[in-house]
């Protein structure tokens, strides 16, 4: 802001213009939208990646669910596990045991001279008793076989089931592993999304303020823009009021005038003097009163012949052709105006040269393309320089002196480097 104020003051501390101070203020009002749109766009991403958070969250949740499961399957597992190889142990024991007895019994039996079932039958005084002993002695038997058999058959069956149970311990822990490495999955996931969402959120933080600046600086170019034109606009209405009251002084000398020439003429006749002598017309004033705006900004230059407004409003000083005091003849305009007065760019184009010109002062050279190019000469103040892109109505500088001396500002209209009368184009 400073330095824009700054190049304001420079042009002409008594001849404002608003077009420079425009022109910033469309390029802070492009810059704030360019940023508010890309704020939209990082809230957008910033919403997706909070979204993916909460996806996240919720996976990690499930997750964690089903690890609980898992947890509890594979505790109550591993006790039923325990349980079957305890009673496992049991049987194995009963087995063992059962075993002795019968290894007891047989050592016993063989002990008294391994009796047979026709034996007992044939040795004994008692058949009934004889009969009872071998029924016991089968049953004893029997029992004895029957109760390892089961024995044998309920050690399989926990066999098997010990087995299974192991076989789905073995499941249960590979699915426990696959869940926590999908956990862990899941959190490096949600960890890279919360970095990125606090990543948004800092550039977010950045851009608004970066916003709020420009707004604030949008604001203050507006205050400005407004101060310069309630100015021009003080100093249009002043000129207007000048204009008007010169109007009235010439209309009431004239009227004067005409009444001192009638008296002139009454006087004569009475006196039989000859009429005085008609008084010479005063020589007609040409002043340019229509200066360039942004009115034609955007047409071709060879499409503005007879709508060109001149850069600057005065009085012709110096006319296309016309003898200058030295003895050349004027090839542009020259354009009488008070010192420090807006010189306007008549129509878009580019700065091609910006400098001290000899026998003219500062110049600058504006190329219009389609080998049309504008000359201005006398400038107190340059703020274009090479390069520089201009738009119709867009302020060059000041007005100063030629180096002769002369007051104001001197315009040509070049095409294909031959000179132009520049009034043939101007309203």
């Amino acid at each position: 802001m400073l330095s824009l104020l700054g190049a304001l003051c420079g042009v002409a501390q008594a001849a404002p213009t608003e077009a420079a101070p425009q022109q910033d203020l469309n390029n802070v009002r492009k810059e704030i939208s360019s940023l508010q749109q890309d704020i939209a766009r990082k809230e957008a991403e910033r919403q997706q990646t909070a979204g993916e958070i909460v996806k996240s969250e919720q996976a990690l949740q499930a997750t964690h669910q089903v690890l609980n499961e898992l947890e509890k399957k594979q505790d109550a597992s591993s006790s039923q596990l325990d349980t079957l190889q305890a009673e496992l142990q049991a049987i194995r024991i009963k087995v063992a045991e059962t075993r002795q007895r019968v290894s007891r019994l047989l050592a016993a039996e063989y002990k008294r001279g391994q009796q047979d079932a026709m034996a007992i039958m044939f040795n004994t005084q008692d058949p009934n008793r004889s009969a009872r002993d071998l029924t016991y002695y089968t049953h004893i038997h029997r029992a004895q076989q029957n109760l390892i058999q089961t024995l044998r058959d309920q050690e399989v069956q926990l066999q098997a089931m010990s087995e299974r149970v192991e076989d789905e311990l073995v499941r249960l822990g590979r699915l426990s592993s696959a869940k926590v490495q999908e956990k862990r999955r899941l959190q490096q996931a949600r960890n890279q999304h919360s970095q990125q969402v606090s990543q948004l959120d800092s550039t977010i933080r950045n851009q608004q303020q970066k916003l709020q600046q420009l707004k604030e600086d949008e604001r203050e170019l507006s205050a400005l823009i407004a101060r310069i034109n309630a100015d021009i606009r003080r100093r249009q209405l002043a000129a207007a009021a000048k204009a008007a009251q010169a109007k009235k002084a010439r209309e009431q000398a004239a009227r004067l005038a005409a009444e001192k020439r009638r008296q002139q003429i009454a006087d004569a006749k009475k006196q039989g003097k000859p009429l005085p002598a008609e008084p010479k017309a005063p020589a007609r004033v040409e002043t340019v009163d229509e200066v360039a705006d942004a009115s034609l900004s955007g047409n071709a230059f060879r499409s503005l012949q007879g709508r060109l407004k001149l850069p600057v409003a005065g009085e012709i000083g110096g006319r296309f052709g016309a003898r200058r005091g030295e003895g050349a003849s004027w090839k542009g305009l020259f354009i009488k105006v008070a010192p420090g007065s807006p010189v306007r760019v008549v129509a878009d184009g580019t700065v091609v040269y910006a400098d001290w010109l000899r026998g003219f002062g500062n110049a600058m050279i504006i190329d219009h393309g389609g080998n049309y190019m504008t000359v201005y000469t006398g400038f107190a103040t340059m703020v274009r320089g090479n390069g520089a892109t201009v738009r119709g109505g867009d302020v060059l500088g000041a007005s100063g002196s030629l180096e002769s001396g002369e007051t104001g500002l001197y315009f040509e209209l070049r095409h294909m480097g031959r000179p132009i009368n520049p009034q043939s184009w101007a309203r």
